[in-house]
């Protein structure tokens, strides 16, 4: 029970279970009539996916993480390098597995997310703002491989997974600028040369605080539009939106650690509260 507990650390399951989430909310947007079988399989494959980049961000990331975050559990010991170097690679072969017995599209989407994850671990994290980037649109692609899953071209049809994939991708944004903003020293320590190493950790966070802005005008769209109705404004609005602008500007002012970590963790409270508020749209 000891290492079970570990690993879910390892794979920072509550991660893994919104990418499995937005799968699911991706597919319920775009079927006409409910279908289960490949939304669940495209989900479970998803949930493997990021659990194998998490742990490959883990073992690469051991040295900054000693600084940065001493908890973790490779830091720790709590399992071995070599425990976590066959279980990245048994869980990313199980998802093509999976993915495979979805369809040809959904696929194509699991290979290209593992190797884009694996590029990210090893260079791409390294470049500013690059890294943010990857992983914001890998957000957003949840969502869609739901879609995907269904039906390719309503996927891209209005309104469908397309809207809580362009939220994911803002809020995957903001989220990690601030948390480059929050691990400055440790990646100042090891040479990893971030955002906020290159335009300062005040103007970093005027940018996060621009496209959370841009994210707020992005969720009033579909209730202009008639898409959604007054649950999804209630939730979205005034739950969700206000409070975390509140609250980035105030981290804008103040960007203390304890802070910076309160933002990070509001920011991923926020974004299971938008899949609650489009489940309910």
């Amino acid at each position: 029970m000891p290492r079970f507990v570990e690993i879910l650390k390892l794979i920072r399951f509550v991660n893994c279970l919104l990418a499995m989430v937005g799968v699911g909310v991706g597919a319920y947007m775009t079927w006409l009539s409910p279908s289960y079988y490949e939304p669940l399989v495209a989900a479970a494959a998803a949930f493997l996916i990021c659990a194998g980049g998490n742990i490959i961000n883990d073992l690469v990331d051991i040295e900054i993480d000693r600084v940065n975050r001493p908890d973790r559990v490779l830091v720790r010991g709590a399992l071995s390098k070599r425990y976590a170097i066959v279980l990245a690679v048994l869980v990313n072969i199980a998802a093509v597995l999976l993915a495979l017995a979805v369809n040809l599209t959904v696929t194509t989407i699991a290979l290209v997310v593992i190797a884009l994850l694996l590029l990210y671990n090893l260079w791409l994290k390294r470049v500013p703002l690059v890294g943010n980037v990857v992983i914001a649109a890998l957000g957003g692609l949840t969502f869609m491989t739901g879609g995907f899953a269904i039906d390719y071209v309503m996927a891209l049809t209005l309104p469908g997974p397309l809207i809580p994939a362009a939220y994911a991708f803002f809020f995957h944004m903001v989220r990690e600028i601030i948390k480059d903003v929050e691990d400055i020293e440790g990646d100042r320590r090891v040479g990893v040369k971030t955002l906020p190493q290159v335009i300062g950790v005040q103007n970093s966070l005027s940018l996060a605080l621009l496209l959370f802005l841009i994210l707020v005008v992005l969720t009033y769209l579909p209730i202009l539009a008639g898409w959604f109705g007054a649950y999804y404004q209630v939730i979205t609005i005034y739950i969700i939106d206000l409070p975390l602008l509140l609250l980035l500007i105030f981290i804008w002012g103040n960007p203390t650690a304890p802070m910076l970590r309160i933002g990070s963790l509001s920011l991923k409270a926020g974004m299971g509260l938008g899949i609650v508020a489009l489940i309910v749209a």
